[in-house]
């Protein structure tokens, strides 16, 4: 199974963004939007986590319309992580963690044992344990960013959705996320993220899907979708194409003036 997204129109305030987009994402896949600002990533990623209600078209996870699913059967599904979640004031690792329970718990919102050790083990894995009794409020950039994740994480569904992980983030934090994006990705989880560096897109991504102007200019392999001409038709930037010598994926180098 997979995500579908078929005749897909959407924006907002009436303001069509998106154009009759059909896509498809491959379960078990690591894939990243990517495109040029205001080309239409965000919104396409919001629209399939149905954050935002298209216009008109339909999208399906494993098969069910997003919209005619049940709020609580979707969250035990799909996760969405927004580019700038709000931090509640006063609440510790611990009980915003706990938030991706909620799909899980009864209207008193009682913890079981199963709750416990899943909070347990999405902070171990993304190596917030020790900051368990923090306030996040207090924390640094990329430890907040891993406790978000974690809580991402502990909601258990099949497919991650992130909008822009590691803006703001200093390199070596946006490397961390990725890498460890990329671990539950080997894990079995299917990640869908918005990212804006194209080397990092490439480095990490099975599948790319290029935006531009609201609609999907390519998709496929990094090797096969990222070449001098894409680069220039959709980024506007002359540019030779080489392998990174570490990982073998596609970076850039932009033609001198």
């Amino acid at each position: 199974m997979s995500i579908e997204v078929h005749k897909t129109s959407s924006g907002y305030n009436k303001k069509k963004v998106l154009h009759e987009i059909d896509l498809k994402i491959a379960k078990g896949s690591f894939t990243v939007l990517l495109g040029p600002n205001g080309c239409g990533k965000s919104t396409l990623l919001k629209t399939m986590a149905r954050v935002i209600e298209p216009f008109s078209g339909i999208v399906s996870v494993e098969g069910q319309d997003v919209l005619k699913t049940p709020t609580k059967t979707m969250a035990q599904v799909l996760s969405f992580l927004p580019q700038n979640p709000i931090v509640p004031s006063g609440i510790t690792v611990d009980q915003l963690v706990g938030y991706g329970r909620a799909p899980y718990q009864s209207l008193l919102g009682m913890r079981s044992e199963k709750d416990r050790q899943v909070i347990e083990d999405s902070m171990v894995k993304t190596g917030v344990d020790d900051l368990k009794d923090r306030l996040v409020s207090e924390l640094s950039g990329g430890q907040r960013q891993r406790v978000f994740i974690a809580m991402n994480l502990a909601q258990d569904t099949e497919y991650m959705m992130l909008d822009e992980p590691t803006t703001f983030l200093d390199i070596k934090y946006q490397y961390e996320t990725l890498d460890l994006l990329a671990r539950f990705n080997q894990e079995g989880r299917t990640i869908v993220v918005v990212l804006h560096d194209l080397a990092q897109a490439a480095r990490y991504a099975s599948d790319l899907v290029v935006m531009s102007e609201g609609s999907v200019y390519a998709q496929g392999s990094p090797q096969d979708i990222v070449t001098s001409e894409m680069v220039k038709d959709v980024f506007g930037l002359d540019c030779q194409v080489f392998s990174d010598p570490v990982t073998g994926t596609p970076m850039l180098s932009p033609v001198s003036r």
